[in-house]
């Protein structure tokens, strides 16, 4: 296959410039190979399957999300437990893992095993640390200091979750009463967290507080009848002929469900009146070191916040440089930088109306999108997506407090496609200049292509591969692949799509600043938003609701840009070093199958790589 096109020239040209990328260092060992099952090697697979299937019997909703053969049928009775002493549990097994891995001597595996076994020390020294702070990790070391917030929470994630319940047999209908059944302790499970958490002086920024008040009252008040907890499952059901009785259902949501949601709101607003507005988790119990503990866990790097956020700052000096040269190129050359932006906005051209006419185009364009880009995929990539996929809206009730957009991956075995979930509750946030990348993001060549590529090969992978993503390899790739989208020419004609990709990009590079900004230098929430509309572009409403992500997700907003400036300048130095034998497809199938795994294990891998292609 041959790479993709790149321009001659130097500096930041189309296919080469390097986002900061220059400045990051890397060290190297060996590539992928296959498993072996004796040995020093085979003992270290056998340790990780055996804790790998610790991880699974504590996470019943982990488990039946990876079971194609049945094997864990069981678990789809039972959701997870968000119990303190459930959390406790985790933290002491993850010490043990840690205790037991440290035993093997490293220097006697094979390179590839010793891949293996740096992404689990990883992953199990920052799972345990994590795991032992205040708030809530999960196994993508995305850590939150707030158990329940506008983005976290079983109120939060499980509708959909509930939505989207297999209904094929009977067992599936009993699967689903059963986690409908246990839906209300999960909710008492977090409240009781909240309450233990304020008492170490954990409290929420009060417009956090408000924000996820509100989203829960909001599902808590909704009518049984147009609940999606209950509206997709029991049509679902009924279309395959299945008994599930309605009333049964109505009659949980109705009771325990909607009183252990009352118990939720107001266990939230009796911390209102200790609640501060300082946005920053500095402002917590203890917040400098635990900021410092999520911006390595999700960028997979010791890096200082204060080196982290210099770094932000010139990704962003450069990329505006591009970006006002494309514009000068249409121009717009006169104004500030989101006059110019917003100007786009409003163009009629590429604006959509705020209505659910607005949100069935962007839907429509959205879908037009990905059928744009499938076809230029062979220009970069061996291995096509494995898996269908749809796009839709973010459901209402978690509107205010969602991301613009999100992916959740289909099921293993391909009944279900992965799916692109679009926030819509304004519309116009969505001009046609602004869509592709976003799609290229969440669907291809990003999320989709990713996740779907690895699921196809999953099962002649080691079960403990699917254990942990890490947002700099995983949100570095969505980044990436926007990159990918450019380079293989989606934007060939279309100028404006162009300056959208650019935006996007400086977009994911704001956050760096404005993340370290809150966290490390003790920005106010208002200068967050201001400092990104003005440097970025973006639009008033959705940066509000961005740098509240922010606020409950400390350093995972810093991954993005930089998960993706890693995964380019190991592309680039690969490239260098092999020269006319670099073939792009062979390296995007070298890090996609090779799975997650942090920015230097992946540089590693990477520098020590022949170029031979592993699949």
């Amino acid at each position: 296959m041959p790479d993709a096109p790149k321009q001659a020239g130097h500096g930041m040209d189309r296919r080469t410039f390097t986002f900061g990328a220059a400045a990051l260092a890397a060290a190297g060992t060996r590539a992928v190979a296959a498993p072996v099952a004796n040995g020093p090697d085979g003992a270290l697979q056998a340790l990780l399957l055996r804790q790998f299937d610790d991880y699974v019997a504590l996470t019943p909703e982990f488990a039946a999300g990876i079971d194609k053969d049945g094997r864990y049928a069981a678990a789809r009775l039972r959701l997870d437990d968000r119990s303190q002493a459930g959390k406790d549990q985790q933290a002491a097994i993850a010490r043990r893992w840690l205790a037991e891995l440290r035993a093997f001597d490293r220097s006697r595996l094979s390179p590839a095993m010793q891949r293996d076994y740096d992404i689990a020390a990883f992953t199990y020294e920052n799972y345990a640390d994590l795991m032992g702070r205040y708030g809530f990790v999960d196994m993508n070391l995305r850590p939150n200091p707030y158990v329940v917030n506008q983005m976290a929470g079983a109120y939060y994630w499980e509708p959909e979750f509930f939505s989207r319940a297999r209904m094929q047999s009977p067992a599936d209908v009993d699967a689903y009463l059963a986690r409908l059944t246990a839906l209300p302790a999960a909710f008492d499970q977090e409240t009781a967290r909240i309450r233990g958490d304020a008492a170490r002086g954990v409290i929420p920024p009060d417009f956090i507080l408000a924000r996820t008040i509100v989203q829960i009252a909001a599902l808590r008040d909704t009518p049984a009848a147009q609940s999606i907890l209950l509206r997709e499952p029991l049509a679902g059901a009924k279309a395959k002929g299945l008994a599930l009785d309605p009333a049964r259902a109505i009659q949980l949501w109705d009771g325990p469900i909607r009183a252990a949601l009352d118990r939720q709101v107001a266990a939230l607003k009796a911390l209102q009146p200790r609640a501060k507005s300082a946005a920053g988790v500095w402002a917590q119990p203890d917040g400098e070191a635990w900021y410092a503990a999520a911006l390595r866990s999700n960028t997979t790097t010791p890096m200082p916040p204060e080196e982290m956020h210099r770094l932000g700052l010139a990704i962003v000096d450069e990329i505006t440089v591009e970006l006002e040269k494309m514009l000068a190129a249409q121009g717009m050359t006169g104004g500030a930088l989101k006059d110019r932006l917003h100007a786009l906005d409003m163009d009629p051209r590429m604006r959509v109306p705020d209505d659910d006419a607005g949100r069935a185009l962007v839907l429509a364009n959205a879908h037009a999108d990905l059928e744009k880009i499938f076809p230029l995929l062979p220009r970069a990539f061996r291995s096509q997506p494995a898996h269908d996929i749809d796009v839709r809206r973010v459901p209402p009730n978690i509107e205010a407090g969602s991301p613009g957009a999100f992916y959740n991956g289909g099921a293993a075995d391909g009944s279900r496609p992965g799916v692109i979930s679009i926030n819509l509750q304004h519309p116009q946030e969505w001009p046609a200049w602004r869509l592709p990348t976003l799609i290229h993001h969440e669907g291809l060549p990003g999320h989709h292509l990713q996740i779907s590529i690895f699921k196809s090969v999953a099962a002649r992978q080691p079960a403990y591969k699917q254990l942990a993503r890490f947002s700099a390899y995983s949100e570095g790739w969505g980044l990436y692949g926007q990159r990918v989208a450019d380079e293989i020419g989606v934007f060939e004609g279309d100028p404006l799509g162009r300056i959208g990709y650019l935006q996007s990009m400086l977009w994911r590079a704001t956050r760096i600043v404005v993340d370290t900004g809150l966290h490390h230098k003790r920005w106010g929430r208002r200068q967050a938003v201001d400092w990104m509309v003005d440097h970025s572009g973006e639009q008033v409403t959705s940066t509000e609701r961005e740098i509240d992500r922010y606020c409950v997700l400390p350093g995972q907003a810093c991954a993005f840009m930089y998960g993706q400036s890693r995964i380019f300048a190991a592309r680039e130095r690969v490239r260098q070093r092999l020269g006319a034998r670099f073939d792009v497809g062979a390296y995007h199938d070298l890090v996609i199958l090779a799975g997650a795994m942090p920015m230097p294990v992946l540089e590693a891998m990477v520098d020590a790589w022949d170029g031979t292609p592993v699949a």
